[in-house]
């Protein structure tokens, strides 16, 4: 059997699980992937700058130990949680998103696949802790709406459980969030789970802007975080001054996706017509 490095690992089962070829993921993960590797408590792993800062922002841990992103092992760990998800293997999906959450505590893929067991569990409070997390830290508009899915099925159980209809109304304010900003992103792929009969739709029928206002007044999340918006405009500006163009549209497109800003949009133009007049010379 050939003998694999950890990036080439990293790379095939990040390439199998977005093909959702979970039976070959599931063997190579078997054959490859240690579940019981012990982790270093301050060994991190970030995908881009935008992550550490919101790590140091929010957590405020000391950093001992920076991974190099080849061994990228919170992603790794955050796509065999989902294949062993897939296969019902719950005690392993839950050490697997645990080892890729401590790797990357802002990685909202561990986060997500965390909230998935102990909804399974009917752990509720510790789904809800999660997902109000989780909203620091999405930036992009699909890991957006999922956050306001998760948030929608946390409050229809809260009906289920008192039938209160104040918990019906946030669940359907929440979902309809869900649904606006997955579409948002042009792509209705993923498409939101929970389904709600029509007089109820009808009853709470409100517009985007009004849904907003009475989450924000119910101290709930309402949009993306500010916090994620901001280091993307500050990163892009900062990145701009040093001549680093590309690096720094990335970081205002994400603010852009997120908001929908006219004055960001000038500045991604302003700056797409420097790559432009940079290639023509």
């Amino acid at each position: 059997m050939e003998i694999k490095s950890i990036p080439e690992i990293i790379k095939e089962m990040d390439y199998l699980v977005k093909e959702e070829k979970y039976d070959e993921a599931y063997q190579f993960a078997k054959e490859n992937i240690n579940l019981n590797k012990e982790y270093v408590e301050g060994e991190y792993i970030f995908k881009n700058l935008l992550e550490e800062l919101l790590f140091q922002i929010t957590i405020k841990k000391e950093i001992k130990r920076k991974y190099p992103l080849m061994l990228d092992y919170s992603t790794l760990y955050s796509n065999y949680g989902n294949v062993l998800l897939h296969f019902n293997e719950y005690e392993n999906a839950l050490k697997s998103f645990k080892l890729s959450y401590n790797y990357n505590p802002v990685n909202v893929k561990a986060i997500f696949g965390l909230c998935e067991l102990y909804r399974i569990e009917k752990n509720w409070n510790e789904f809800y802790n999660l997902t109000i997390q989780s909203f620091r830290y999405d930036y992009s508009l699909v890991d957006l709406s999922k956050s306001f899915e998760n948030l929608s099925i946390y409050y229809l159980n809260e009906y289920q459980v008192s039938n209160d209809d104040e918990n019906l109304k946030l669940a359907i304010y929440l979902e309809r969030l869900a649904e606006y900003y997955d579409g948002s992103n042009d792509s209705n792929e993923n498409g939101t789970s929970i389904e709600f009969d029509e007089d109820s739709l009808n009853q709470y029928d409100q517009s985007i802007e009004e849904i907003k206002e009475y989450l924000k007044s119910k101290g709930l999340p309402y949009g993306p975080s500010i916090e994620v918006i901001t280091i993307c405009k500050n990163l892009g500006f900062q990145l701009d001054e040093d001549k680093k163009v590309v690096p720094a549209l990335f970081y205002f497109n994400i603010a852009y996706d997120l908001t929908k800003d006219p004055a960001i949009k000038d500045v991604i133009d302003d700056l797409d017509a420097k790559v432009e007049r940079k290639m023509n010379e």
